[in-house]
C-alpha cells in the first residue's frame, strides 16, 4: 500500500507544482484568476501533507495521525467549491461549501475515534460528498459554458460515483471484499491520482483561457499596442530572453503610462504619443541595446 500512496504522493506534488507554475508564471496573482490560485495551492498542500501524514501512521502508528492524514485527504477536494464561491458567491456554491466543510470535520472526528474499518468507510463516503459538492459548484458556476471546467465538474462527478460505489462495498461487504480489485485501496489510490491529473489539466486550461481574454480585451481598450515579437525577422527560434524583454515593456509602460495595460507579448498604451517616451526609459531604466528597441513592433488600434 505504501507504493501506491508514494505515487499519489508525487502525483500531487507534480500537480501542485504545474498549478503553481501556470499560475504565478504564466497567469499571474492579479486579476479574474487570482482567487482560485491561491485555493488551488492550498489544496495541493493539503493532499501532499495527507499524503506524508499516511505514511507517518503507517510506519508510528496513532488515531491523530490517522486522523490527520483522512482530514486533509478530503480538505484538498473540498476546496473546490470554496474556490467557486470566493469568484462568484451563490446559494447553490455556499451550500456546498458548508456540506463540504463538515464532511472535512465528520472524517477527522471519525477517524480519531472510531476504529480504522468504520472509519476507512466514513472517509470513503466523504469523499462521495465532497465530490458531489464540487461538480455542482463547478456545474452551477459562471464558467460552466467553458469547456474545461465541464471537464473538471465532470471528473468529480466521476469520482463522486465512484466513491460512493466503493463506500457502499465497505459498509455491506466490508474492507475484504474489495481486496485486489478497482475497489481495493491500492485501486482508490490510482483512481485518485487520475482524478488529480484530469482536474490540474482543467484548471490550468480555465485560467491560460481567461488570461488570453483578458489580454484581447486590455488590447482593444488601448491606443497604441507596443509589442516584442517572439522571433527576429527571418529566424526560426524563440527570440532569446523573450519573457524578460515582455516583463521590461510592461515595466516601462506603466512608469510612463499611468493607463497602460499588459497584452501579449507586451503592452497597450492609452496615448500615441507615449511610445517614444517608452523606447527612451527602456534604453536609460532597462538598459535596452538599440538592435533590441528596433524589434518592437507598434500598431495603433482602430476604432
Amino acid at each position: 500500500m505504501v507504493t501506491p500512496v508514494m505515487l499519489l504522493t508525487v502525483s500531487c506534488l507534480v500537480a501542485t507544482g504545474v498549478l503553481l507554475l501556470v499560475g504565478l508564471f504564466l497567469v499571474g496573482r492579479d486579476g479574474p484568476t487570482a482567487h482560485s490560485l491561491q485555493y488551488a495551492a492550498i489544496a495541493g498542500v493539503a493532499e501532499v501533507s495527507a499524503s506524508a501524514m499516511y505514511l507517518v501512521w503507517v510506519n508510528v502508528g496513532g488515531s491523530p495521525s490517522f486522523a490527520a492524514a483522512s482530514a486533509l485527504m478530503v480538505l484538498g477536494p473540498a476546496i473546490i467549491p470554496l474556490a467557486f464561491r470566493a469568484q462568484r458567491p451563490t446559494t447553490a456554491n455556499l451550500w456546498c461549501t458548508l456540506i463540504a466543510a463538515s464532511g472535512v470535520v465528520a472524517v477527522a472526528a471519525t477517524s480519531l475515534l472510531l476504529p480504522e474499518r468504520p472509519a476507512v468507510t466514513a472517509r470513503v463516503i466523504a469523499f462521495a460528498v465532497v465530490g458531489t459538492c464540487g461538480a455542482v459548484a463547478a456545474a452551477t458556476s459562471r464558467e460552466a459554458h467553458r469547456v474545461s471546467i465541464r471537464v473538471l465538474a465532470g471528473s468529480l462527478a466521476v469520482f463522486a460515483v465512484y466513491s460512493a460505489t466503493r463506500g457502499a462495498i465497505l459498509a455491506v461487504a466490508g474492507r475484504d471484499a474489495a481486496t485486489g480489485g478497482p475497489f481495493s485501496d491500492t485501486g482508490a489510490v490510482l483512481f485518485g491520482a487520475v482524478v488529480v491529473v484530469v482536474a490540474t489539466g482543467a484548471t490550468s486550461a480555465y485560467w491560460l483561457a481567461v488570461r488570453r481574454e483578458t489580454l484581447l480585451a486590455a488590447a482593444r481598450s488601448a491606443a497604441m499596442l507596443v509589442v516584442v515579437p517572439d522571433r527576429s525577422p527571418g529566424e526560426r527560434g524563440r527570440l532569446p530572453r523573450f519573457r524578460e524583454l515582455v516583463d521590461d515593456v510592461r515595466e516601462a509602460a506603466a512608469a510612463v503610462d499611468t493607463g497602460a495595460v499588459a497584452v501579449f507579448g507586451g503592452a497597450g498604451l492609452s496615448r500615441t504619443d507615449a511610445a517614444s517616451t517608452l523606447k527612451d526609459s527602456l534604453r536609460i531604466d532597462h538598459g535596452w541595446t538599440e538592435e533590441e528597441i528596433a524589434l518592437l513592433e507598434q500598431t495603433p488600434v482602430m476604432r
